[in-house]
């Protein structure tokens, strides 16, 4: 194949890798991610355990980490680049599938803007199954078409096995079948049966595997309010990172033409629409990285609106976008939360001495102050004097506590996170349960550091 017909797809997928392999493992580690990393360092009937309890839908992605973490170890950067090599195919993906209904130009602006959105550094750094839902949903997207063109059992297959595979990295990707249902009913509805059949398989597969987790959603989303228009008009800027830059990629995506259009926004707002709905009439469930998927679907509906203008033109209206997300791009390589669990760690790496104890708090929540720890301190970590029940054997993220099982240390630390919701800063003790504050009361504070969503205090036992 000669270069001039590869690098339409080729260039995107280049500065995509580029991009998002740029200081990818610079940021530390957030809550998601260190429990992704907890789930899959276990053992696989742990991790199936587990999955009965919290995290059923992602029990497959945990076993594919679990594998992955074994060839090449748990460090930040490994265990993010799956998510890179997945950004990465879903830039030429996007190329492809612009390329087919609009043209080369199209597609090579199509991907080039992929590549440039600080969402895809954002999740293609991300150790979760955002970025491979994003591309087995692409793919699937372009397979279809293939398949409605030149019908072959071969190609329903492949769809039938990118369904499945997106569904296995991230359950709420499947709500992108009814813009495919659109796709089918207005190309070719005499291949609604080979498509049926195909969506059926990968959709039944899916739900089989992950079947323990889907009555988990009002434990593991209680944080969640409901959704309102606010939330959705301000979903552009979520999903791309940056507002300006989101509306502008929609507003560009408004401008693509011909009938292939109608049918990607149908693909587009059907997921927005039901997810939403259930939000607003089942509970609580809209969460706009759930839609990640999206992005490259209004990508290449941006591409195509490009193509219309000179090369040029559209280039240098690439190059703007770009520079618009610049910011969030140089954010995204600093931190990916405010609550910074390395620099947490390296307080106790500094400070700590032999027989030291540690109290995480609080200990019950999403933020997950002991497993973030666990991550980098390793065998370093003072003694967890209120553990009973660790989290590995609660099959959960959670430990069980007693509060009250200080006596006999002398020196004792208390790493403490921000509240999330309602959100307030964390002191020496107001994330502490009560009963755990009494035991502590004897004890004088000796020294209180403070990170970013951390405080980290020392408390030492009263001199004799």
């Amino acid at each position: 194949m000669k270069a001039a017909q590869l690098r339409y797809w080729a260039l995107p997928a280049l500065l995509t890798a580029i991009v998002v392999s740029f200081r990818a493992g610079d940021a530390g580690l957030w809550r998601d991610e260190i429990a992704s990393w907890s789930a899959a360092t276990r053992p696989v009937g742990e991790i199936i355990a587990m999955g009965r309890n919290i995290d059923g839908v992602l029990v497959p992605y945990y076993l594919f980490l679990h594998a992955w973490i074994g060839v090449f170890g748990d460090s930040v950067l490994a265990m993010r680049v799956p998510s890179i090599i997945a950004m990465t195919a879903t830039a030429a993906v996007v190329a492809l599938l612009a390329r087919r209904w609009w043209g080369e130009s199209a597609g090579l602006l199509a991907g080039l803007l992929f590549a440039v959105v600080p969402a895809v550094s954002r999740y293609g750094q991300e150790i979760r199954g955002y970025a491979p839902a994003a591309l087995f949903v692409m793919l699937a997207t372009l397979l279809l078409t293939i398949a409605l063109d030149r019908s072959r059992w071969w190609t329903w297959s492949l769809y039938a096995g990118c369904v499945t595979l997106a569904g296995l990295s991230h359950l709420l990707s499947l709500l992108v079948l009814t813009g495919h249902a659109v796709l089918v009913l207005v190309v070719d509805r005499r291949r609604a049966p080979w498509w049926a059949l195909a969506a059926a398989l990968g959709l039944g597969t899916v739900l089989l595997a992950v079947r323990s987790g889907l009555g988990q959603q009002s434990a593991q989303l209680n944080w969640l309010h409901p959704a309102d228009f606010k939330t959705l008009t301000e979903l552009p800027g979520s999903l791309f990172e940056v507002p300006v830059l989101g509306g502008a990629v929609c507003a560009l995506a408004l401008g693509a033409r011909r009938s292939p259009a109608a049918i990607l926004w149908a693909a587009v707002l059907l997921p927005v629409g039901l997810l939403f709905g259930y939000d607003h009439w089942r509970a609580p469930i809209f969460v706009p990285r759930y839609l990640l998927y999206l992005v490259p679907l209004l990508c290449v509906l941006a591409g195509a609106a490009l193509a219309a203008l000179r090369r040029p033109v559209a280039l240098a209206a690439v190059l703007a976008l770009g520079l618009i997300g610049l910011p969030s791009q140089q954010s995204i390589r600093r931190a990916h939360s405010p609550w910074d669990y390395r620099a947490a760690a390296d307080v106790l790496l500094d400070h700590q001495v032999a027989g030291d104890g540690i109290v995480y708090a609080p200990r019950a929540d999403w933020s997950v102050v002991d497993l973030g720890l666990s991550y980098y301190l390793r065998s370093r970590a003072p003694r967890d004097l209120l553990v009973v029940r660790d989290e590995r054997a609660n099959a959960s993220l959670w430990a069980t506590e007693c509060a009250t099982c200080l006596s006999g240390t002398q020196r004792i630390w208390v790493v403490a996170a921000d509240n999330i919701d309602p959100s307030f800063r964390a002191t020496d003790t107001n994330q502490l349960a009560a009963a755990t504050r009494t035991a502590l009361a004897p004890y004088h504070r000796s020294a209180s550091y403070r990170v970013s969503g951390f405080t980290v205090t020392l408390f030492a036992a009263p001199l004799r």
